[in-house]
């Protein structure tokens, strides 16, 4: 079968010389480019090593370019908490669960996620889960699982080390093993296509030797490159609330030049709009912390959220993460500040498998937490009228008891408990960018589709938060590993498969 590539480069070097392409004498030679590979791959967390991955494992030569200093993305500052239906852990533990389910729990979240990746992604969950496992020996804890809002049932497993790293290095460490190179420093900047639109190569500019290196593929280019969550003036053009004065999760490398990049070379951008924040992260913390699990586990579940200013509520704190967002931005946005109180029952007893009062008390010693010995203290140093703040602490208790519905709709566990026993804690809170569902449109196996007519491009796949339309407008929490480990797997199979 004739080499893709060089039919591209054939014809552009016919269509120069003014001869059709098949009489022209001879095919440009790898000069053209200062290196050639099968297949090239833009990013090296989830998604971009497990591309490597496959695509090695079926005979292609690949090269991975990361425009940072290390790899991992997001991926290796992750959490390690990953959505899968299905597993041991859930079996073990009774939990009745499937791939439907699943799927409908991201469809109803999402709300206008495309449904064929959907069922793409929740019908590869388990085998994405026991991949990791048997091809790159990723350790996950077999006693318990997590669950999180949205979902129906308990279905998130957690890498051993409570970190995406326990993820990442053996995805890294199989993809070298098998003899994929990667480049550090070296920031993608364009497509090359060929006269009949086919990706052909990219420019990359080399931060190591400060030069543009052109760089051929074969097969396939693969965009792994992440959202734009840190990328400020990309939020901002698509949410102008989300300014730089909303921090972000994400490591600095999530900008917009590789979507920049595939919709100059026709791609078609999807659901750009949808970023999304974690509501409770902390304003004294840099990235994602650790104060969210004490804020959304002790206070959300079974305390309450105010606002310093005022002493009320402002959101239900179960709510949808739309909701708790806009909440938090609105009273940001108003100039106060919200304040997440709980008591020392809620923190005896947080609703998390992996968070614990030896948690909260490693939160006190650094600072990010208060402890106050009565409530009055509390409402005192943090600045909050004491009246207001009753009162809701009492509104809540009266639901708790059945007495009363919660007045913003907050559903009562069966082990909630009323507030009222000291000491009682207190932490500020803010909403940061956490990630972006908007992005390069792809099929089901990943390649990236054209604005024009929804056709796939030739020699160009995407994978990861680089894409739009998994999720749609609202994120189901632990899915985007899963969603870079799928995609990642079937972009590099279908990208080494290509002739």
């Amino acid at each position: 079968m004739p080499d893709p590539l060089r039919r591209s480069l054939v014809a552009a070097a016919a269509a120069l010389a003014g001869i059709p392409a098949a009489r022209a004498a001879q095919p440009l030679d790898e000069l053209e480019f200062d290196q050639i590979w099968d297949v090239v791959i833009i990013g090296s967390g989830a998604a971009g090593l497990s591309a490597a991955v496959e695509a090695r494992t079926l005979g292609a030569s690949v090269l991975i370019v990361e425009k940072m200093g290390a790899v991992g993305g997001n991926s290796v500052i992750s959490e390690g908490q990953m959505a899968v239906p299905n597993t041991p852990m859930q079996e073990r533990l009774g939990i009745r669960d499937s791939a439907d389910r699943f799927a409908e729990d991201i469809l109803r979240r999402g709300s206008v996620a495309r449904p064929e990746l959907v069922r793409t992604l929740a019908d590869s969950a388990l085998d994405a889960y026991f991949w990791t496992q048997r091809e790159l020996g990723v350790r996950w804890l077999r006693d318990r699982i997590e669950s999180e809002l949205g979902m129906s049932v308990p279905r998130i497993a957690l890498v051993a080390n409570l970190s995406g790293s326990g993820l990442i290095w053996p995805l890294f460490n199989r993809a070298v093993a098998l003899g994929a190179a990667c480049r550090l420093r070296q920031q993608a900047r364009s497509l090359i296509l060929g006269p009949d639109g086919a990706v052909v190569g990219l420019v990359v500019d080399d931060r190591n030797d400060y030069r543009p290196l052109r760089i051929g593929a074969r097969r396939g280019v693969i965009i792994a490159s992440g959202g734009f969550g840190a990328d400020i003036p990309m939020r901002r053009f698509q949410n102008p609330r989300l300014s730089d004065l909303v921090g972000t999760t994400t490591q600095p490398g999530c900008t917009s030049e590789m979507l920049r990049a595939a919709a100059k070379a026709g791609a078609h951008l999807l659901h750009m709009e949808y970023i999304h924040c974690l509501p409770d992260t902390s304003p004294l913390e840099k990235g994602v912390g650790l104060v969210w699990y004490f804020n959304r586990f002790c206070a959300a579940a079974q305390g309450v959220w105010v606002t310093r200013r005022t002493g009320e509520r402002f959101v239900n704190e179960l709510g949808t993460n739309i909701e708790r967002v806009k909440g938090v931005l609105s009273v940001v946005s108003s100039g106060d500040e919200p304040v997440a109180v709980a008591d020392s029952r809620a923190v005896a007893h947080p609703q998390s498998v992996i968070f614990n009062s030896i948690d909260v008390a490693e939160l006190i010693a650094r600072g990010v937490v208060r402890k106050f010995d009565s409530l009055e203290a509390l409402a005192s140093a943090m600045e909050i009228p004491l009246g207001p703040l009753q009162q809701e602490v009492a509104q809540w208790n009266r639901a708790v008891d059945g007495l009363a519905p919660d007045r913003l709709g907050r559903p009562v566990s069966s082990i909630a408990e009323p507030m009222g026993t000291p000491p009682w804690y207190a932490a500020p809170m803010h909403a940061k960018v956490m990630m972006t569902t908007g992005g390069i449109a792809i099929d089901s196996k990943a390649r990236a589709l054209r604005a024009l007519d929804d056709r796939p491009i030739p020699g160009l796949y995407a994978a990861g938060e680089a894409t739009g339309g998994v999720f749609g407008r609202a994120f189901l929490s632990s899915c985007g590993l899963l969603n870079a480990i799928v995609f990642g797997r079937i972009a590099g199979q279908e990208a080494a498969r290509r002739l």
